[in-house]
């Protein structure tokens, strides 16, 4: 068990284990299940994201009036070429803002690491594994990695938009999809602890509102 990412870490170093793993066992541990059912658990996780991505659509409108619509305009925008961002970052912001739509309206997301903050790993790691045609294992153990992150915020900190604010929120999950992506790109664990800290670092004081 873990309670730090210096826990993980120095598990990872002592028994030679990927960071996924260590995680992965973790679970294992404090669910008592084996091996194949706690990855089963999160390979299903990533099939709900997949799922409410396709199944997205845009004439929805939340019960305020205030959301629906804009995931499919980003859609129509990046089709033709326009976003200035390139086309990965284009298409993560797309995924997102349409996962956080479907939030909005009632439909069916996964809670990563809340309903609030839903959009932001599933868009990283969608779009991650249409560009670098990645297998889908892979994006797997980076949940685990992901979780391992949000785990430890949530455990030293908070994840929790109502007590933290927006960063306690989108900055977890920001810094989860930052370490999954490091681990991705075949960080090892001091790189992965170093994206996750940068992704945070960047949200600290953010609050609900920047614009208005």
């Amino acid at each position: 068990m873990y309670h730090s990412i210096k826990d993980i870490i120095n598990i990872s170093d002592e028994e030679n284990k990927p960071f996924w793993q260590v995680v992965m066992e973790s679970d294992m541990q404090e669910r008592g299940v084996t091996a194949d059912i706690s990855y089963a658990a999160m390979e299903k996780l990533y099939a709900a994201m997949k799922k409410a991505d396709d199944d997205y659509r845009a004439e929805l409108i939340s019960a305020s009036g205030l959301v629906g619509g804009d995931g499919g305009k980003l859609h129509i925008y990046n089709e033709a070429g326009k976003n200035i961002c390139g086309d990965f970052i284009g298409l993560v912001m797309e995924r997102a803002v349409k996962m956080g739509e479907s939030n909005a309206c009632m439909r069916r997301i996964v809670a990563a690491p809340t309903a609030g903050s839903c959009g932001v790993i599933p868009a990283v790691l969608l779009s991650y594994e249409t560009y670098r045609n990645a297998p889908e294992d892979r994006l797997v153990e980076a949940l685990f990695v992901a979780a391992g992150i949000g785990e430890v915020i949530a455990s030293s900190a908070s994840i929790s938009g109502a007590e933290g604010g927006c960063q306690a929120e989108i900055g977890s999950a920001s810094a989860m999809a930052a370490g999954a992506v490091a681990y991705l790109e075949n960080g090892d664990c001091e790189t992965i602890i170093h994206a996750a800290a940068l992704a945070l670092k960047n949200m600290l004081g953010l609050t609900c509102d920047p614009v208005a």
